[in-house]
């Protein structure tokens, strides 16, 4: 049973790779410079502008590879912006996506993509997009959500996302994004082509970070909590004891370890596999970082990490022994307990996870 788990899990990423691309080094794609210190010159001056950006990114997609509702012709153009909050006058910024547009070769506008925030764990019968899964992980505010913002505060890192035309695309392109309605916040930022950053992943938006690696590993964990939360939800691979029968539990239990314990994920879905799954050299696998619940923390040091982790393994470690005990008409005794205690902890703080990230849409 579990060999044949492990080939239907690899077999799912081997489709999940094809959808997304794969991995790869990004720091070059085609003649153009994707590395940090590239993002800081492809930024165009702007001098006592309420808005800074920090980087406009066009996602280079893969030839018949379909991506959400994307036609062939269209790809998703990314930027990453940071809002210097006034230093005397509260601000009610714009709640209409047109309201922080792009237009691209002073032709084409296009209005921000809205921001996914009624995203709930529960809604199973709702699959987000994989952009909004993208802007679900990024820690990003989108503006048109922001309500007010008071002055003297910290400035505020934001992002809209639009869908272009790839014809729009040329050696000559001009993109200007502009923010109306916003009062003090109102402004225009002009973009020629050689400011346009290729990426042939979203993950790679995060180079604009001072420590990218951590803040990719930590946006990444929003995929890796809603994998493990989105089951314990619709109990179709795992519930408590004796509710679904032994041999889901297990087979819960095993998918679970794998998903935690040997799966990359990107800020989308699943990636790649460690070389320890297959115990052999040469299996598929990511130049992506594996799960580091240290960066996590570093970066957003009031989520609970450690209690959802730390359940986690509870659960892992506990549940298997209840299960095995179980096999052999045994009670399940205090690992059972254990075990489902520890689902209670992983429910708990799993939605305050999702939660959290859902919350930095509106900078909260």
């Amino acid at each position: 049973m579990k060999k044949l788990l492990a080939l239907t899990l690899a077999a799912a990423l081997a489709l999940s790779l094809a959808a997304c691309g794969g991995g790869g080094d990004t720091s070059r794609v085609g003649n153009r410079d994707t590395s940090s210190s590239s993002v800081a010159s492809s930024t165009p001056k702007q001098e006592n502008s309420p808005i800074e950006s920090k980087g406009l990114f066009l996602l280079e997609r893969e030839d018949g590879v379909e991506l959400d509702d994307l036609t062939a012709q269209q790809t998703y153009l990314i930027h990453v912006y940071d809002i210097n909050t006034d230093s005397a006058k509260n601000v009610e910024m714009s709640p209409f996506e047109s309201s922080y547009a792009m237009t691209m070769n002073g032709v084409n506008e296009y209005k921000a993509l809205s921001a996914p925030v009624s995203y709930a764990v529960d809604k199973t019968y709702n699959t987000p997009s994989t952009i909004d899964y993208f802007m679900l992980a990024s820690g990003y505010a989108a503006p048109p959500e922001l309500e007010t913002i008071l002055a003297g505060g910290e400035k505020i890192r934001a992002m809209s996302v639009y869908k272009i035309n790839l014809n729009d695309i040329k050696d000559d392109t001009t993109a200007t994004f502009k923010v109306e309605y916003c009062d003090v916040y109102d402004c225009e930022l002009n973009f020629t082509r050689n400011d346009i950053i290729s990426i042939s992943r979203f993950d790679d938006v995060f180079q604009v970070e001072d420590n990218p690696t951590d803040y990719q590993i930590a946006a990444t964990y929003f995929k890796r909590v809603e994998a493990v939360c989105s089951n314990m939800i619709t109990g179709t691979m795992f519930d408590r004891l004796h509710s679904n029968g032994l041999i889901s539990y297990e087979d819960g239990l095993y998918m679970i370890e794998v998903y935690t314990t040997y799966t990359i994920f990107d800020v989308t879905g699943v990636v790649g596999l460690t070389e320890e799954f297959f115990e052999k050299d040469g299996a598929p696998h990511t130049d992506l970082p594996r799960f580091d619940r240290e960066a996590v923390k570093r970066i957003y040091p009031d989520m609970p990490v450690d209690a959802f982790e730390d359940g986690l393994e509870i659960w892992l470690t506990n549940g298997k022994i209840a299960v095995e005990s179980l096999k052999n008409d045994k009670k399940a005794g205090t690992e059972g307990q254990l075990a489902d205690a520890a689902l209670n902890d992983m429910a708990t703080y799993g939605r305050k996870i999702l939660e959290y990230y859902t919350a930095k849409l509106t900078n909260k």
